[in-house]
């Protein structure tokens, strides 16, 4: 963390592991057909399947194949792993997930991995199920906890993705980031201060998941995390929110997982996209305030603000809730723009006016930043302007383009 950022924009909720792993593998974002995801598939394997000939022949390890996509190619084909990423389900003409029998038929023996753009669905083939231990066919959701199986790069290779990603942020005129991935623990904040140490001419917070702060030691919200060569303890990461994650069978753990960052003395940041979800969220935050550190009164504790992330669709009423509990909303207006067509197929009228709030917020006076959630939304703060100042579905919500400049502005 930089001790002297400059003036410049901020993306307050993004992916910095996921945006590496996503340069990694193949893009798939393009595919407007399950017959053109294939291909580019089809098209990766067979490249992949050359550069390891072509290594076999020279008597390397592989290492050419390295770069053509995929997490730790090995001599044997069948065990260098191809990491797919990028496919929207209801922007597909099909608007379904791929097969596992389609998938099998281009990745001819490579175990396969194929990441939905948004990092909550992946489809694995048979070869990566059989690996993972799942049952055939079976589609992953939200299962962090098997694809963590996923054979990955080195550290080395790793952070150094990390450093082109932070510098591609840079590029963009972002000054500072926040990394809001819920399976962060201590070992991915050093990571990534490692990075961050790097391209200093960034801040980067990142959140710690909520079942994960006892990693932390001795270490809380707001210290810094240095990395390995820095001069000062200024620069590194700084430990933000616990980030909360609801389980998709279990909205009831959103509570347990409150009271747990409370009692480490952490805000919370709630993943949010449906009315149910936020539903559960605002009921937790009222349910578990935040604990003021005893050597502080009232009056003087400075409490950072707890924080709704996304906000995709809300009721007016639970807006209304939102402003009374002071709670930050970090949204994502290029989400509206980008799966427009989703929304109008899946919602109703009368939904699609719930639908990404923005104007309504702000005149209810709540705290709202803009961000991308890249990599599912490139971090492009013009992007997001654009999306925020003119977009189709609800205008209303609307805002000008003064205010959505001040929105991603670094405070």
């Amino acid at each position: 963390m930089s001790t002297t950022p400059a003036p410049g924009y901020r993306d307050d909720h993004l992916h910095l592991l996921a945006c590496a792993a996503a340069r990694r593998s193949v893009d798939v974002s393009a595919a407007a057909s399950i017959e053109e995801l294939l291909a580019a598939v089809r098209h990766a394997v067979r490249r992949r399947s050359a550069a390891a000939l072509a290594a076999r022949r020279q008597g390397g390890t592989g290492s050419v194949a390295r770069r053509q996509g995929g997490a730790v190619p090995a001599g044997d084909p069948s065990q260098s792993w191809l990491r797919v990423w990028g496919y929207d389900d209801a922007l597909l003409d099909e608007r379904r997930h791929p097969t596992v029998a389609e998938l099998d038929s281009v990745t001819t023996g490579y175990p396969a991995v194929l990441h939905h753009v948004t990092g909550h669905v992946a489809v694995v083939n048979t070869v990566a199920g059989r690996a993972l231990g799942l049952a055939s066919g079976e589609v992953l959701v939200e299962r962090h906890d098997v694809l963590a199986a996923v054979p990955r790069p080195d550290r080395a290779t790793t952070v150094a993705s990390v450093a082109d990603v932070l510098a591609d942020v840079v590029g963009a005129g972002i000054s500072a980031c926040t990394d809001a991935t819920h399976t962060n623990d201590l070992a991915a904040l050093e990571l990534l201060a490692e990075a961050a140490a790097g391209v200093p001419s960034v801040d980067v917070t990142a959140m710690v998941g909520a079942d994960r702060l006892d990693s932390l030691g001795d270490l809380t919200f707001g210290m810094t995390v240095p990395g390995p060569s820095a001069v000062s303890d200024e620069v590194g990461v700084r430990i933000g929110h616990a980030k909360v994650m609801p389980p998709h069978d279990d909205e009831s753990a959103i509570a347990e997982m409150v009271a747990t960052a409370r009692a480490h003395h952490f805000p919370v940041a709630i993943h949010a996209m449906d009315i149910d979800t936020l539903q559960s969220a605002l009921d937790a935050l009222e349910a578990h305030p935040p604990i003021l550190d005893t050597a502080q009164s009232a009056e003087s504790a400075r409490i950072e603000p707890d924080r709704i992330e996304h906000c995709a669709l809300a009721l007016p009423e639970q807006l209304d809730r939102i402003a009374r509990l002071g709670v930050t909303v970090v949204t994502q207006p290029s989400f509206v723009t980008r799966r427009e067509q989703k929304y109008r197929d899946q919602l109703s009228v009368t939904e699609q006016s719930w639908l990404w709030p923005l104007a309504s917020l702000l005149r209810r006076g709540i705290t709202v930043t803009l961000s991308s959630d890249a990599p599912t939304v490139p971090p492009e703060p013009a992007d997001w302007i654009e999306a925020a100042t003119s977009r189709t579905l609800t205008p209303a919500e609307r805002i000008d383009s003064q205010t959505a400049l001040r929105l991603c502005q670094v405070l």
